[in-house]
């Protein structure tokens, strides 16, 4: 067999090299060139040979797959099916020890079975990428939100993890734009509404305040109302009566962010519209002239007709009345 095998190295033939049967042994039959090829392609590639391949990584881990079915069972009530289901659409054929600790915690945290399914089905890969103890802190962060009852209602509407999952896809928007996490967390604590608006939109207002503005992101942490408020009804009216001020001279100091977030309508109006007309139109109407007509609901004079009328008091009024309190005493 070795001989042949050298043979077939060299490229030599094969005939002269394999062994001559003996004519009174019929048990023994001279060797395939086909079978020794194969042979050779074993020897120099074990996975090729046999017909078969290596057990996947999903085959050697048997009891890692098993494990993960019974967390998703306990963790969201998902069916033998359904769990199988999910593990195959995850990217990559083992899998991973942090996709089993972060089931363990969803399992320990105590929530319905409903709301974490619930939650997969909205976005898994949101709920499935977390690290383990993320789920932990920002549904401390959710119990812990600072803003009207109104508000936390919304956010809470579908649930506290789905909640929490949009929380986080907010914060690695707001990391990817260059803040930390501990501050996008710190942003997100402050301006709660900030989850209202989709990241489609989030993603709008950092770009605008980057790109248009000029601002720096890290201006969000001391100024977090930025991503609380609406874009075009709010920021944009601001921002083009800025923009115009700077082009005809008419700002003395520089406008800061506060300027932008903080002041009422009503102050910004006063400070930055209403010395100069031609910018109530950009500010977004005549402010002017909508509260002048607020104010003149009623035409003048009308209010008189709603005056009760006086009667005069003659002297006989005068003494019933005294005799009556006179009787009272």
């Amino acid at each position: 067999m070795s001989l042949a095998l050298q043979a077939l190295r060299r490229s030599r033939p094969l005939v002269g090299f394999l062994p001559h049967s003996s004519p009174l042994s019929t048990s023994a039959s001279p060797p395939d060139a086909h079978e020794l090829l194969r042979i050779d392609r074993i020897l120099t590639n074990p996975a090729a040979g046999g017909g078969g391949s290596l057990p996947s990584q999903s085959q050697q881990h048997p009891r890692a797959a098993t494990d993960l079915h019974q967390l998703l069972r306990r963790a969201a009530g998902l069916t033998a099916a359904e769990s199988a289901s999910l593990l195959r659409r995850l990217p990559g054929a083992q899998p991973h020890p942090r996709l089993g600790r972060l089931l363990q915690e969803l399992a320990g945290l105590g929530l319905p079975r409903g709301e974490v399914k619930a939650a997969l089905a909205s976005d898994q890969e949101g709920l499935l990428s977390m690290d383990p103890g993320e789920p932990s802190r920002l549904l401390d962060l959710l119990r812990d939100l600072r803003c009207r009852e109104a508000v936390r209602d919304r956010i809470l509407a579908h649930g506290a993890l789905r909640a929490a999952v949009a929380a986080r896809r907010r914060v690695e928007l707001l990391h990817a734009r260059g803040l930390s996490r501990h501050d996008a967390l710190r942003v997100l604590a402050a301006e709660p509404r900030t989850m209202l608006y989709s990241p489609e939109d989030v993603e709008r207002k950092l770009e605008f305040l980057v790109e248009t503005m000029g601002f720096e992101v890290g201006w969000l942490v001391q100024y977090p109302e930025f991503l609380g408020v609406n874009l075009d009804r709010w920021i944009i009216p601001r921002h083009n009566v800025v923009e115009h001020l700077k082009s005809v001279g008419g700002l003395g100091d520089p406008v800061e962010m506060k300027h932008y977030v903080r002041l009422t309508r009503r102050r910004f109006y006063n400070m930055f519209v209403k010395p100069y007309p031609e910018c109530e139109r950009i500010f977004g109407g005549l402010v002017r002239e909508r509260d002048e007509m607020a104010r003149r609901r009623h035409p003048a004079g009308l209010w008189k007709l709603f005056k009760p009328a006086k009667h005069e008091r003659t002297q006989e009024d005068v003494q019933n009345m005294k005799s009556l309190v006179g009787s009272l005493k």
